[in-house]
């Protein structure tokens, strides 16, 4: 089960839209705390869906999100699992992905990092707060909080689903991150950069920095994704 999603649109039609964003929310969050941001795209003209996480909202939600050991247990698989949602949920939904754009923040912008490196049709992402370096950003995780390393097989599986390395779109990207950011490194969206504009060439690859912001979703960068949404 794929679970619900919130609809928002300026329109009530849904099929042959040119825009339609689907917005992934961070780690213990929830669909109904990004009704203010989904109304604002919303009035700009897009159609924004916003997909129930699994371990969030109705989907099995988990007791608390913040223990450390409950988000070792569960964060990765959180975000693994959406990322093989992707497809039914586009099915179900009756979506064509050449006119989807993802947008995620903290966790959500794993998630659509992570779609959007498997899917070459997807016409856009804004990753906010997130990281398309799987591999790196676990290691800075565990450095960070004095853990052992990975065993092979975690790394494996991790490299299964990791941006890096993978031909992604074509398609526009815009990467924002906080440089005072102490929950999720800003070196994996630093090194998911480097890959796009060094590696595989690309040009049309947006890289802001918010000087002195935590792991937040500012107001400055709210109005950045949406000027950057009206401008693809």
């Amino acid at each position: 089960m794929i679970g619900e999603y919130k609809f928002y649109a300026s329109s009530n039609e849904l099929q042959d839209k040119e825009k339609i964003v689907i917005l992934y929310h961070g780690w213990g969050g929830s669909s109904k705390g990004y009704m203010e941001l989904a109304e604002e795209m919303a009035k700009e003209g897009f159609i924004v869906l916003i997909p129930d996480i699994i371990y969030h909202d109705e989907r099995k939600p988990l007791e608390n999100h913040f223990d450390s050991i409950v988000t070792r247990k569960y964060f990765w698989n959180t975000v693994l699992q959406t990322i093989d949602e992707f497809d039914e949920f586009v099915r179900v939904v009756g979506l064509k992905k050449k006119n989807i754009i993802l947008v995620g923040n903290s966790m959500g912008g794993f998630i659509a990092n992570g779609i959007f490196a498997m899917n070459p049709n997807i016409s856009g992402l804004v990753s906010i707060n997130g990281s398309g370096s799987f591999v790196l950003t676990e290691k800075t995780f565990r450095l960070r909080d004095k853990r052992e390393g990975m065993t092979q097989e975690e790394e494996n599986q991790l490299k299964k689903y990791d941006p890096m390395d993978k031909p992604s779109s074509l398609s526009p990207v815009l990467l924002m991150h906080g440089d005072s950011d102490t929950i999720i490194p800003i070196e994996g969206q630093e090194n998911y950069y480097k890959y796009l504009t060094q590696e595989e060439k690309r040009t049309n690859i947006e890289w802001e920095i918010f000087k002195k912001v935590n792991h937040e979703f500012t107001p400055a960068m709210m109005e950045k994704l949406i000027g950057w949404l009206k401008s693809i």
